[in-house]
């Protein structure tokens, strides 16, 4: 890419300099032709004053003597019939001394010299013709001259062209090869981070921005897709132990329990399994939504699904909604998904009752989800992603909660660590269109 705007900038500037270059030689031929005519009919036009009246014969007077000219310079004196009386040149005058002879002054070409004639009288009465040849390259020897110190600037003109166009080229191609070396490195995998440099060029920079953000965006969806397995690997291995327990209990010795309750009940898990595999699927590879979300029905089925799984441990679950509350847009799937993670995390980790209560917060629609336990100890951070459950009771599903509420638009944090531990989830809040404007 570099050579080829090299090159072509180089030609460009070669080609305006012949373009202005070889029109203005010409022209300088043309007028140092024209003014060596011109030098020659002034000179014949000195002789034709000088000529007696007379040129030959009785009452001439003294011999007429020819002013001394420089080398290569002739002139002669042809009689009113064309033949030469004084001087050198051809015994009969040729197109210019017989066009002359007619009453006109004539210059013109004759074979390697440049002739002019002058008539010596009237126009209606010409006596005599004086012609005067001299080389014709000497006008070339004098464009010649000029030619070579036009080639000075000319040269120095294209050299600058070359310079411009060598620095032209690295500063149009270098934002090109940054972006080949930046598309390189998204086909291997190795996304770029930090965002576009600035490249110098609008266009370019236009370009490197839409790569930068389609990276971020590539690079999310694959943080997403890689975390995938361990966040379904998390959040199904408590349900798969409760469909195991559910269908062992009526085989082991002596147990008195109803074999299609217990597989109705595994049936159940098994569906709720379904439905957060899919849910979890959904929103490794969607795009978050902006719809409104209602959290009303969505708690009426997260109170009916955990109740019962609370109540069998001799807790309770206690849902609080305020009135009033703010708009609030995100995915159900992921509100799904936050929200049984923080209870699962109560339930696993806290003790008493389990507080859900949906309030506003300074205009921001707030979900807090509290237990009665003694808290989470200090200089933990319950939202590292690890690789499985520690012993202080804290694993990969907070950070994926707090993941699906980032990717919402929301925020996940611990809003009181202990006693009574509370998280809190603010949920986004809707675009807002921008105040028209008065006419």
């Amino acid at each position: 890419m570099r050579h080829r705007i090299l090159r072509a900038t180089v030609l460009a500037v070669v080609c305006a300099v012949l373009l202005f270059a070889l029109p203005l030689a010409v022209a300088v031929l043309r007028l140092y032709e024209q003014d060596e005519q011109s030098e020659l009919r002034q000179l014949g036009e000195r002789v034709a004053v000088g000529l007696p009246v007379p040129l030959s014969g009785p009452g001439a007077g003294d011999p007429v003597e020819l002013p001394r000219t420089e080398a290569g310079v002739d002139i002669g004196v042809y009689g009113s019939d064309g033949r030469r009386v004084l001087g050198t040149g051809p015994r009969t005058g040729d197109g210019p001394v017989r066009t002359a002879a007619a009453g006109r002054a004539a210059t013109a070409r004759s074979g390697d010299g440049l002739v002019a004639a002058v008539p010596v009288g009237g126009s209606e009465h010409v006596r005599a013709v004086v012609r005067v040849i001299s080389p014709a390259a000497d006008p070339y020897r004098r464009a010649a001259l000029t030619w070579a110190a036009m080639a000075v600037p000319a040269a120095l003109a294209v050299g600058v062209g070359v310079l411009l166009a060598f620095r032209s080229s690295r500063r149009l191609a270098r934002p090109l090869e940054v972006l080949a070396v930046t598309a390189r490195e998204m086909e291997h995998g190795e996304l770029p981070l930090g965002g576009a440099p600035a490249l110098g060029l609008p266009e370019a920079d236009a370009v490197a921005d839409a790569l930068a953000r389609a990276a971020e965006r590539v690079g999310l969806l694959l943080r997403r897709e890689r975390a995938f397995s361990a966040d379904a690997s998390h959040q199904l291995r408590t349900a798969l132990t409760g469909v195991r327990l559910e269908l062992e209990t009526p085989l082991a010795p002596g147990a008195r329990t109803d074999p299609y309750t217990a597989l109705r009940s595994a049936l159940q898990q098994v569906e709720r399994m379904e439905r957060t595999l899919t849910d979890l699927l959904a929103l490794a590879r969607d795009i978050p939504e902006r719809a409104l979300l209602d959290l009303v029905p969505l708690l009426d089925g997260i109170e009916r699904h955990w109740h019962g799984e609370l109540a069998a441990g001799g807790r309770r679950l206690r849902v609080v909604v305020d009135e009033d509350l703010p708009d609030a847009v995100g995915s159900p799937r992921a509100a799904r998904q936050v929200l049984d993670v923080l209870i699962a995390n109560a339930r696993t980790h806290g003790s008493g009752t389990v507080t859900i209560r949906v309030r506003d917060s300074a205009g921001v629609l707030a979900v807090d989800v509290e237990d009665e336990g003694a808290g989470i100890h200090e200089g933990t951070d319950p939202f590292v992603r690890r690789g499985h459950a520690t012993e202080d009771g804290h694993g990969i599903g907070l950070a994926l909660a707090r993941s699906l509420a980032e990717a919402e638009g929301g925020r996940l944090f611990v809003s009181r660590p202990r006693p009574h531990p509370k998280f809190t989830w603010l949920v986004a809040l809707p675009s807002r269109p921008a105040p028209a404007r008065l006419p």
